[in-house]
């Protein structure tokens, strides 16, 4: 990958995504253009087929081009569009996720949490546990792409004093002060009435329901470092899995 990207982290199909997402915005390739084709990325940024069409998915996912039978892919928008993607395959793309993203927290406190919460981080509910509130904002300019409540284990409470000044994941705080490390994330997802507090901190209906996504962080033995539980308004997310078959082949035809 060129023009600075072959050090990152994340995947090449999400470089080149991203790449491609700067040129649009920056007028490089302008609404009603065509991107080159996939061969023509291919060999422009020595990628294979398959990392520049889950690139171009990311842009059709972002709204930011279509695909035209018979022509390419054309540009239709110079701006995200306001629904969400949310794709992620691995603990990395989960945590890069994290990294892209903005937690503005406005609210913590270590107390006893009230019956619902309680139920998330079950026979431990009798303790108290640092409770986080805050949204979570996308790129610039952009709606809030979530409103979140982190849960953080009683053992790990002691970096509420730090959570001003900390940039980036909660988890990260943890790991750095306590030398532990998160080696499994559990994810749920389900709908739900959105609360009258998300509503008002994402600006939207209290009366629409939300994605809530609700993730475990474990520890290698298997306890409990932190828990988020994330609503995203319904008429802005979208959530899409890749699944790809074990041990499959290309195929060989033409």
């Amino acid at each position: 990958m060129s023009q600075g990207d072959a050090t990152s982290k994340s995947p090449r199909y999400q470089q080149l995504g991203d790449l491609l997402r700067r040129k649009i915005v920056d007028g490089v390739y302008a609404v009603g253009d065509f991107l080159p084709t996939e061969n023509e990325l291919c060999s422009e940024f020595s990628v294979s087929r398959y990392t520049v069409r889950e690139a171009l998915r990311q842009l059709i996912n972002a709204g930011l081009v279509k695909r035209r039978q018979g022509s390419g892919t054309q540009v239709v928008a110079s701006q995200v569009q306001g629904n969400y993607v949310h794709s992620m395959r691995s603990l990395s793309e989960l945590f890069q996720y994290a990294a892209d993203t903005v937690f503005r927290i406005y609210a913590h406190d270590t107390h006893h949490l009230d019956a619902e919460l309680a139920a998330y981080v079950g026979e431990e509910g009798d303790k108290p546990w640092l409770q986080v509130s805050g949204v979570r904002l996308g790129h610039e300019g952009e709606a809030p792409i979530c409103h979140s409540t982190v849960l953080i284990h009683p053992a790990f409470a002691n970096v509420a004093d730090s959570l001003e000044q900390h940039e980036g994941a909660i988890y990260s705080l943890i790991e750095q002060r306590y030398g532990v490390a998160v080696a499994d994330v559990v994810q749920e997802i389900s709908a739900a009435p959105i609360t009258r507090v998300a509503a008002a901190r994402l600006a939207t209906s209290s009366r629409i329901w939300a994605v809530r996504v609700i993730r475990r962080y474990l520890s290698a033995d298997g306890k409990v470092l932190l828990i988020s539980i994330n609503d995203h308004p319904g008429d802005r997310f979208s959530y899409t899995m890749h699944l790809r078959r074990e041990g499959s082949r290309g195929w060989s035809g033409v």
